[in-house]
């Protein structure tokens, strides 16, 4: 029992010792003791421990205004292990690599066709083989630490695929392929719960926050208290499949009126596409408002998607809603329009914004739960490295 109790003690000192660490990018053992509470010589042991796991490395302050000796500072180091998260869409694999500190180290996009989801026990190893052979050699000692894989379907807490359009598979084979080929954990769940963590970790870190994509489908990642909210079988955050239109358009998973029918990138870029109208002739907003059709087009998207927004708002009251889509990111100006929709006599937020991230949100999330499983944090707040 005493056992029992020094290890935990031991264990939540060197996670505190750590987390200081990360969050500061660069600190002395004294500053740790102070901002920590731990006593010098526990903060000494545990930096021992760190830096013999390589985790952590001393570094003299540059630019020391006092003569003598430099003070030592502690920093994460980033050769030491990488991580890699997969993005898998309806047409295309996004790989990304990311070092101890988040930093991204590798990102590319393969072409794939979701709807041959057999091939992808041998997609994968063709795409990663020559990647982790390449890394394995340059980030060391301890080399490719996880893999967290990032789906556009629904991912309960035993790694089963409950939906995924539009072609179900079984993940086991798929997550037991990688972990015996790689040696490596590996870890799943969907697009908008990897997004929403990729969110706090690298933009300005909240505990409780929500985080919508508006991409192929609609999801909604829920962030409480630094935990993802996924309900009673995984099933939260699926607002896409709200209702918005009783008798609407008929969607995948069954129902008709389904907000994902109305308010996705892919169906405004479908919508705009039904009237001959192209994203890529139009660089800017204004030059894409300047035509009649387009406006229309966009000034209902913009009413659908606040349905939609509305009722998330009313429902959760969130302080901060960041919405992660490529159309919003290429044109930011559409969020000033979407704004005055969101409003009534009682709804509430803080604020919105578009997410600093980009479309590869999903897949830096996907790389940041094997290395919080690795370094055995609980926050993994990496904003001072972007």
């Amino acid at each position: 029992m005493v056992t029992g109790d020094a290890n935990y003690i031991k264990s939540m000192n060197r996670r505190l010792v750590l987390e200081d660490i990360i969050r500061s990018r660069s600190i002395s053992r004294v500053n740790i003791a102070k901002r920590t509470g731990l006593n010098k010589a526990t903060v000494s042991s545990q930096v021992s421990s760190l830096i013999n796991q390589s985790l952590v490395i001393e570094k003299p302050v540059e630019n020391y205004p006092h003569p003598g000796r430099r003070p030592i500072n502690l920093e994460l180091n980033p050769m030491s292990t990488y991580t890699i998260g997969i993005d898998i869409d309806r047409g295309h694999i996004r790989i990304v690599l990311i070092n101890l500190k988040g930093m991204t180290i590798y990102n590319n996009i393969f072409d794939f066709d979701i709807r041959r989801t057999d091939e992808l026990a041998s997609r994968l190893p063709e795409i990663l083989g020559p990647i982790i052979k390449e890394y394995n050699s340059v980030y060391t000692p301890n080399r490719l630490a996880g893999i967290g894989i990032s789906l556009h379907g629904i991912v309960n807490e035993n790694h089963e695929l409950l939906y995924a359009p539009p072609t179900q598979f079984e993940l086991s084979p798929l997550i037991d392929m990688l972990k015996n080929t790689y040696q490596v954990p590996v870890y799943v769940d969907n697009n908008a719960n990897m997004t929403v963590l990729a969110e706090k970790s690298f933009t300005d870190y909240q505990s409780n926050l929500f985080s919508v994509t508006l991409q192929s489908g609609i999801g909604l990642g829920i962030l409480l208290n630094d935990e993802v909210f996924r309900g009673f079988t995984g099933y939260a955050g699926e607002v896409g499949h709200m209702i918005i239109r009783k008798n609407g358009a008929e969607c995948r998973c069954g129902n008709k009126g389904c907000f994902e029918q109305y308010a996705s990138d892919e169906v405004l870029k479908q919508a705009l596409a039904d009237h001959n109208i192209s994203l890529h002739d139009h660089p800017t907003y204004a030059s894409l408002m300047a035509d009649q059709k387009t406006k229309a087009v966009i000034k209902d998207y913009i009413s659908d998607l606040a349905v939609g927004l509305n009722n998330i708002i009313n429902i959760f009251n969130p302080r901060k809603l960041v919405i992660n889509s490529r159309i919003f990111t290429q044109y930011p100006e559409l969020l000033d329009d979407l704004k005055p929709t969101l409003s009534s006599s009682f709804i509430d937020y803080e604020e919105i914004l578009i997410s600093p991230l980009g479309e590869h949100s999903s897949a830096l999330g996907a790389a940041l739960v094997p290395l919080a499983k690795f370094l055995d944090v609980n926050h993994l707040n990496l904003n001072a490295y972007r």
